[in-house]
């Protein structure tokens, strides 16, 4: 007798080392949840905070009579204290994890993941002054778009664990440039949002934004009264294909949360463009985190879906995990 065993995802790369960024505001919160994340999943922590000195420090020095280099090195040292001190609080951190770097976040940030093999950053999101709603300012948009590793950009009332987990997949593979890469970022957001998940209750809901572009033209030319109807079947078997697609790619998970236990696992598709289903889903689920791709190609530096990826960014309000496909090449082209 033939025993048909059911696919069973290969294991996540572990998770070795995870960067801390330190900016003043949210330090406690921001170095509380990289600390848990990174124990519960054996990495190491580091801290890093950016120091970018004033575009007139010539002139401070000439009005203190101190020198600038020896006014810049004092900044370190106090920013460098204050945040041992902070960071020992956590009881996981050591003194020599802690560094403070001159220059401008971004590319600080970006070179010190390059030159230490870090796999993830987690950061409080910076927000835009002066906007009704929440926007990710531009150092999380860089860190987006160009950081070598994923980016966990927290909102700061933003609970941990998170019990609500949004995954955005994109199972329109028929027409990708690399159908392999897109893939295999699926899985990657999909395993990414599942070790995000930790505790009883905790839901992960996967969710494909898909569209019948031939809706119209169907009705159109349909004969007679037919077109609505062949509109409509048009409509239910374009549904049927990216249902079919979305529960193939989420089927080796549950089979395994079934086998082994884990949280609740649920697929979701929406009707219309990206980033407004993107939005109004982790709207009405209450999503604490989204977890989403940025890039879709391989060996190109800094090329994203669009700009999908940074208007997303700006229309949902809870916390964001971006996650990059494996081999992606940063546009800062860092040597490690």
């Amino acid at each position: 007798m033939t025993v048909t065993r059911k696919a069973v995802p290969t294991p996540a790369r572990p998770l070795r080392k995870v960067l801390a960024v330190a900016e003043g505001s949210h330090d406690a919160a921001t170095l509380a949840t990289a600390a848990a994340f990174a124990t519960q999943h054996g990495a190491a922590l580091s801290v890093l905070a950016c120091l970018e000195p004033p575009s007139d420090m010539d002139r401070l020095a000439r009005s203190t009579g101190l020198p600038a280099a020896r006014m810049t090195e004092s900044l370190v040292e106090i920013r460098h204290a204050a945040l041992v001190d902070l960071a020992l609080q956590t009881g996981l951190i050591e003194a020599a994890d802690v560094h403070v770097a001159l220059g401008k976040p971004f590319l600080e940030i970006s070179r010190y993941v390059a030159a230490n093999a870090v796999d993830l950053v987690v950061k409080a999101a910076e927000g835009l002054t002066g906007s009704g709603r929440f926007l990710f300012a531009s150092t999380d948009q860089h860190l987006v778009r160009k950081c070598p590793c994923d980016v966990w950009l927290r909102l700061p009332a933003a609970p941990h664990p998170p019990r609500t987990i949004l995954a955005a997949v994109d199972v329109d593979d028929w027409d990708a440039r690399e159908p392999a890469t897109l893939a295999a970022l699926n899985r990657k957001i999909i395993e990414t949002a599942l070790r995000l998940a930790s505790g009883p209750g905790t839901i992960v809901h996967v969710l494909h934004a898909w569209d019948a572009p031939g809706e119209g033209l169907v009705g159109m030319f349909a004969p007679g009264s037919d077109g609505q109807i062949a509109a409509q079947s048009y409509v239910a078997d374009v549904q049927g294909a990216h249902t079919a697609s979305l529960d193939r790619l989420i089927a080796p998970y549950r089979a395994q949360i079934a086998a082994t236990g884990g949280p609740v696992l649920r697929s979701r598709l929406g009707k219309g463009a990206v980033r407004s289903v993107i939005a109004e889903q982790a709207d009405n689920l209450g999503a604490d985190i989204l977890v989403m791709g940025t890039v879709a190609r391989t060996g190109i530096s800094g090329i994203l879906i669009g700009n999908t990826a940074e208007d997303i960014l700006n229309t949902v309000n809870c916390s964001v995990m971006t996650v990059k496909p494996e081999g992606f090449v940063s546009p800062l082209n860092f040597k490690a």
